[in-house]
């Protein structure tokens, strides 16, 4: 009963239903496995070679208790919660009490923006909502009882910050509510002071004490913005495109797609009416590692990938245009450019060569003579505060040694790229665009990163996540990412995660939570495969998911959240009331008639046509993509090629029966289709569907066949290193691009 107890408390799953609809039992054996790799110390790596005493101590009965004493009764005897929450049309805060506690009671809120307030509570005020015993030696046990304090229901004073004085009346008085709420959003600072009644002091059981914590006041929802309007029929339905920003393509890059790409690309799209640009993670990767790049395996999720700077618009960069236009510099960009894929460790030395260059300037000519622009770059060290400091200093002990330099270094290079993507939205946000920048979350970091090395007592290190065996990956999908631990996360009063959502929603309109599901509930996998296949483990996604709604209203940021895959029941409703947006994928839009019509696509929900895990369509048309993954054998057979291919053939002709039942193309055949006019076709089915927000891939809109990621591939394909078959110059010109866009503007048009 004590194990069980200890697996509940620490959120280890015991079942869950599959994508089929059966339900799974999750083995003793797999969950006390995870249960291992989080009670192991950080400095106690799981291993083949690992003691079997030290599993012996984490489970035996002393230890069990001690870990179950310390998550289930400790909290009942801490007075006030160090951090609790609630929404603010209806603010609370908890108490624990001991039974015999019935003195009144004074508590001051520290609002984090205004006055702080004083509550004098009578103790009658105070409501019951539950008690606990803790047994002590000779059957003897100790109760308390959590009481809840509403915070509207009785008089409060608040007080001029700098006379301390009372300078009005809020809450509930005798003659009704008052015209404004009591706390307003935020994390706000309570302070109690205990005064125990005599009796209690002459048993010598309390003594007078003051008690801190932080109440974290949050919105019910996020925050909506055009889409508020946009569903009252104010305004058109937004669009947009989503691209990989480092697959664009231009003259005046450095190998890869930059944030003056990503520029000339906000000025090509807002003209033709559309409302953002989705973004790949733009996460800072492996310095040390530069051929794995995907975005989703992020070193540091709170900082930039520097590799996305454009250098020409850095301020340093015109004093040192004459030695780039040398044939030396030259040659090797040229050469870079060129290329139809990303050669990421020669685009990384070269950038980082010419980096250093420019930051050497920067010393020279504004460090060393204090300017202006040596203050904002001191300014914004001091505003990003420790976390930068930390990844500067691991950067610089990372970094190959041909381009290590000092800490002041990488510290420089996340100024200018928070300065350019600062910029971008800037622009967007002038060129009329209702959203500008959707950013994206990946869903974990790496082990070896600087987001978990820095912060190993809120990380589990001896799992990754992933997801559990299906038909679709029978041996399951690890993704290699270090997961939160959701007791540390819940003892450091949820610091990194509210650091991860105000980091990411910087410079944008939107943030895309992947695999939002993670709020809920993550797939671990022990590092040690002797620990067990895994399990569900769970996490407090009421507290995240305020958390993601405060930090939303706070930055004017809207959230999307990636729900494809595996969704539980438990996590659908509460994204939808809390306002954040669900994730459809057109391919997967689907059911037993064939691809849903547009009237029926999710109203609160962002609409893709394509994503990176999938084909384009002049990929899933032809059938290429199946070709391509008999090749890399994942598809085993010829025979399992065949039926894929037959089933591909069905799915096709679903697609254009339904795209000729829209009127979006005339009666025609399979074989005499054109496959132009199918893009468009399909393009402007997606932007007529019922979904807030819509979106195509700008490879799909380039008619691009190349896949960006195959998943389950690694060195077998080269995943994230596409680059587009045309610069955004030659897209101007395009007038089948510029048909697809106007034809999408149209259809997301109001109805007249």
């Amino acid at each position: 009963m004590g194990l069980e107890k200890l697996l509940y408390l620490r959120g280890v799953g015991a079942e869950f239903t599959d994508c089929f609809g059966q339900y799974n039992r999750i083995s003793e054996t797999d969950r006390q496995g995870i249960l291992t790799c989080m009670l192991l110390d950080n400095t106690q790596v799981a291993s083949e070679t690992m003691d079997v005493s030290v599993t012996q101590a984490l489970f035996s009965d002393e230890s069990i208790a001690g870990q179950i004493y310390e998550l289930d009764a400790l909290p009942w005897t801490q007075v006030l919660p160090e951090f609790q929450w609630c929404f603010v049309d209806e603010p609370w805060i908890s108490l624990y009490l001991p039974h015999s506690y019935n003195t009144d009671l004074n508590i001051t809120i520290h609002c984090e923006h205004g006055e702080p307030i004083v509550f004098n509570v009578p103790f009658s005020a105070l409501k019951v909502v539950g008690d606990y015993r803790i047994p002590e030696i000779q059957g003897s046990e100790r109760q308390y009882i959590q009481y809840r304090l509403d915070l509207v229901e009785y008089d409060v004073k608040t007080y001029d910050v700098k006379t301390n004085k009372p300078c009005t009346q809020t809450g509930i008085t005798d003659e009704g509510p008052s015209d404004f709420p009591v706390l307003g959003l935020g994390y706000h600072t309570v302070t109690f002071v205990l005064q125990p009644p005599s009796a209690l002091i002459s048993n010598a059981l309390l003594d007078t004490q003051t008690f801190h914590g932080t109440l974290m006041v949050a919105p019910r929802v996020a925050y909506q913005g055009v889409l508020s309007a946009a569903i009252q029929g104010k305004r058109h339905k937004p669009w947009g495109v989503s691209i990989q920003l480092y697959s664009l393509r231009s003259e005046a890059q450095w190998g890869m797609g930059d944030f003056g790409d990503l520029e000339a690309l906000i000025a090509l799209i807002a003209a033709q009416g559309a409302d953002f640009i989705q973004l790949n993670p733009l996460h800072a990767l492996d310095i040390a590692a530069p051929e794995h790049p995907s975005p989703y395996s992020p070193c540091d999720r709170r900082r930039l990938n520097p590799l996305y700077i454009q250098l020409q618009s850095v301020p340093e960069y015109a004093l040192l245009a004459t030695e780039f236009a040398s044939s030396s510099w030259q040659e090797a960009i040229t050469t870079l450019n060129q290329d139809n894929w990303l050669d990421y460790p020669k685009i990384s030395e070269l950038k980082y060569r010419a980096f250093a260059r420019l930051y050497s300037l920067f010393c020279e000519r504004h460090l060393a003579l204090q300017t202006p622009r040596a203050k904002r770059f001191h300014d914004f060290v001091a505003e990003q505060g420790t976390a930068l400091l930390e990844f500067a200093k691991a950067e610089s002990i990372r970094s190959p040694r041909e381009i290590a330099q000092n800490e002041g270094f990488y510290l420089y290079l996340q100024f200018i790229a928070e300065s350019q993507l600062e910029l971008c939205q800037l622009k967007a946000k002038e060129a009329g665009m209702g959203i500008g920048l959707i950013r994206d979350l990946a869903v974990g970091a790496a082990l070896h990163g600087v987001e978990v090395q820095a912060n190993v007592e809120q990380f589990c290190l001896n799992v990754s996540i992933g997801a559990p065996p299906d038909p679709f990956a029978p041996q399951g999908q690890n993704w290699g990412l270090t997961p939160l631990d959701p007791i540390k996360l819940k003892q450091h009063h949820f610091r990194h995660f509210i650091d991860l959502m105000r980091a990411n929603m910087e410079h944008c309109g939107a943030l895309r939570i992947d695999h939002v599901m993670g709020l809920l509930r993550l797939w671990w996998w022990p590092l040690d495969k002797n620990l067990g296949k895994g399990a569900y483990v769970y996490y407090p996604v009421e507290t995240l998911l305020a958390i993601v709604c405060l930090e939303s209203q706070r930055a004017r940021c809207v959230v999307i959240g990636e729900d494809l895959g595996l969704v539980p029941p438990d996590i659908i409703d509460r994204l939808y009331n809390a306002g954040i947006y669900s994730n459809e994928l057109f391919y997967f839009c689907r059911d037993h008639q064939g691809f849903k019509p547009p009237s029926q696509y999710k109203s609160q929900s962002l609409m893709m046509l394509a994503n990176h895990d999938v084909p384009t369509l002049v990929a899933w048309w032809s059938g290429s993509d199946l070709h391509l993954r008999r090749k890399l054998a994942l598809l085993e057979t010829d025979e399992q090629l065949a039926n894929a291919l037959a089933g591909r053939e069905h799915e096709k002709q679903q697609l254009l029966s339904l795209l000729v039942h829209q009127g979006l193309l005339p009666e025609t055949t399979l074989q005499d289709i054109d496959i132009s006019s199918l893009l468009t076709a399909w393009m402007t089915l997606g932007a007529s569907g019922n979904s807030a927000l819509y979106s195509v891939q700008w490879c799909d809109l380039l008619a691009d066949s190349y896949a960006v990621n195959i998943p389950g591939t690694w060195l077998e394909y080269p995943n994230w290193q596409r680059r587009l078959p045309q610069g955004i110059k030659q897209v101007v010109n395009m007038p089948e691009i510029r048909q697809r866009l106007q034809n999408i503007a149209a259809a997301r048009q109001l109805p007249h």
